[in-house]
């Protein structure tokens, strides 16, 4: 009973400090809550790019003698109107560049694409000032650069074509055949179907494209929020440095009441002083325990935050709070004042905290490979890893390992603490 009379009186002490609440609670939900209204936006889960609206003015026409059947302003145009695109771009035709611009004036278009007059002949004599124009609204700044890049690229693929032909005609000159100018028209066309085809599996067909990114299909299970992963990484970043934090700020009780006397008091009554010292014990752990359950029920309902499995959920938190726990008594055993314990706990476990990859537990690579295996060295580090099996929905098995781990650090570091509290207070 004097154990749980101790340790009572210990946590009420601890949870009338307005600090020590701040720091336990008010601290990593207001963290969290800055990213969670930083990135607010992506809380719909919809990231699909606006569409783009697109007015073109082709006034381009192909010369009397071009070997091209059409000119390259009418595929520039038919880029735009094509089916592939319709559901990111909305075109529409523009008589002249004056009723372009003023339709971007007025917002109508987000991009006027002005394609001017004889741009085929002066393209393929080679002159250097010719230019498609692309006028657009000063507000946007992703839709310019899709039009811009689209424009640039099939002018690119005409001039591929251009050395296309010339190639072919050498290597038959080469090998002693004379090209026949009748056969050009068929090979601009073949080339022009290629590039063409190329262009729509590279942008609009991702599973032909060289690079496949894959994601769930709608049968799968994982349909989970992107902002609601981000969030639950970041609240448990926090969740994790604080708790930390808190063992070691409940452990300097001690030390206030070695520097008011009231240690010194306490110690000249019947109650033998292991049991004191295992009663300020207790109410280090409770007081973690505490502050990690009401995060996690803060971070539920406050951002969404699904936890996982009660079990898992249950051997990550335990494990969190024997860690942090055992390595608050450690790093509390070695100062002699509060005032040298404020720079330990400050410093120390800042340096373990980014260690152990607390500050970048929402960025993915987000430490240096080297830095990443430091965090195995490190209780935080463990503890996110814990954490993160946890969140990810991997099953129970896949979690014993870091939890044997942070248990087995929490405790070695409570018994090394515990023992020099023993030796200074014997």
């Amino acid at each position: 009973m004097k154990i749980l009379s101790i340790a009572l009186n210990d946590l009420t002490r601890s949870f009338r400090s307005a600090f020590a609440i701040g720091m336990m609670v008010v601290a990593p939900l207001l963290l969290t809550g800055l990213i969670y209204f930083a990135f607010g936006s992506m809380s719909g889960g919809d990231v699909a790019m606006t569409a783009i609206r697109v007015g073109v003015v082709n006034a381009d026409q192909l010369p009397a003698d071009s070997v091209l059947e059409t000119p390259i302003g009418d595929n520039i145009r038919t880029m735009f109107f094509d089916e592939s695109v319709e559901s990111w771009i909305t075109a529409a035709d523009y008589p002249d560049e004056a009723s372009a611009r003023a339709a971007v004036d007025v917002q109508e278009i987000g991009v006027a694409v002005i394609i001017p007059e004889n741009f085929t002949e002066h393209y393929l004599s080679g002159e250097q000032d010719v230019q498609v124009l692309i006028l657009s609204d000063p507000t946007l700044s992703i839709g310019p650069a899709v039009v811009q890049d689209m424009v640039s690229m099939m002018v690119d693929g005409v001039a591929g074509g251009g050395i296309a032909i010339q190639t072919i005609m050498e290597r038959l000159q080469a090998n002693g055949v004379q090209p026949d100018p009748a056969h050009i028209p068929g090979w601009i066309e073949r080339y022009g179907n290629w590039y063409r085809d190329f262009q729509r599996d590279l942008f609009h067909h991702p599973d032909k494209a060289a690079l496949v990114l894959t994601a769930p299909s709608a049968g799968e299970e994982d349909t989970a929020d992107p902002l609601q992963q981000m969030m639950g990484l970041t609240m448990t970043g926090q969740m994790i440095f604080f708790a930390f934090f808190t063992g070691g700020y409940a452990m300097m009780s001690i030390l206030r009441e070695d520097e008011e006397g009231t240690l010194a008091r306490l110690f000249t009554t019947p109650t033998a002083r292991t049991n004191i010292l295992i009663g300020k014990f207790v109410a280090v752990f409770i007081t973690v325990i505490l502050q990690g359950i009401v995060l996690m029920v803060a971070g539920h309902y406050a951002f969404g935050i699904q936890w996982g499995e009660p079990l898992s959920v249950s051997l990550a938190l335990i494990g969190q709070v024997v860690a942090a726990a055992g390595l608050g008594v450690l790093l509390i055993s070695f100062v002699k004042t509060t005032k040298q314990g404020g720079p330990v706990l400050g410093g120390g476990l800042t340096a373990l905290g980014m260690l152990g990859g607390l500050f970048t537990a929402n960025i993915p690579g987000g430490m240096p490979e080297a830095f990443a295996m430091l965090a195995n060295f490190t209780p935080q580090g463990w503890v996110l890893k814990g954490w993160n099996i946890v969140l990810s929905g991997q099953p129970v098995a896949d979690l014993l390992l870091p939890f044997i781990v942070v248990l087995v650090m929490g405790i070695l570091m409570f018994a090394l603490g515990a023992m020099m509290f023993r030796r200074r207070y014997a």
